[in-house]
């Protein structure tokens, strides 16, 4: 009988290794602050289907959040960025921000990305493009709150194909 329920816990264990998570979501908070003349940007995604993301793209072996994590994983994440999540501000493209950083979540499994892009005071139309993971997971459900000029707040839930949301001021 001990026997039986060690090969059980042997089992599940090995498909935890497989499959952290049974589900493909990120979570990204836009907001505009005035006082800074930017938008902060905070994204919250799973490491292992990040790492995924960056393999299709030819860059492996990341180890992104573990003490063998590779010295140039901030580049290719924030280039990974710049190729899947835009802004635009009065219908003029943001290109130039600047990577902040990363931290690790609590339970390991996923990052925060921290981003800074600059912008005039004076939005009357923000238009936020948020397809990270898209094309890697069929079911990848991206959900993106934005705070505006006079913390006017939306959100949507982007998918393949519906992954974008204009707000006019």
């Amino acid at each position: 009988m001990n026997y039986f329920f060690s090969f059980i816990l042997l089992v599940t264990s090995l498909g935890g290794l497989h499959s952290i998570h049974e589900f493909h979501v990120s979570k990204c908070l836009v907001e505009y602050k005035a006082e800074n003349a930017e938008i902060q940007v905070s994204m919250n995604i799973f490491i292992d289907d990040l790492e995924i993301a960056l393999k299709t793209l030819g860059v492996d072996s990341l180890y992104i959040g573990t003490e063998k994590e590779a010295q140039d994983a901030d580049k290719y994440i924030d280039r990974y960025l710049g190729q899947s999540f835009t802004v635009m501000v009065n219908d003029q493209e943001k290109t130039e921000w600047q990577f902040i950083g990363k931290e690790i979540s609590e339970d390991l499994s996923s990052i925060w990305c921290y981003l800074s892009i600059p912008a005039e005071e004076n939005i009357e139309a923000l238009f936020v493009k948020n397809s990270i993971l898209l094309e890697t997971y069929d079911d990848q459900k991206n959900i993106t709150s934005i705070i505006g000029p006079e913390k006017k707040k939306t959100s949507f839930m982007g998918t393949r194909g519906d992954d974008e949301k204009m707000i006019s001021y």
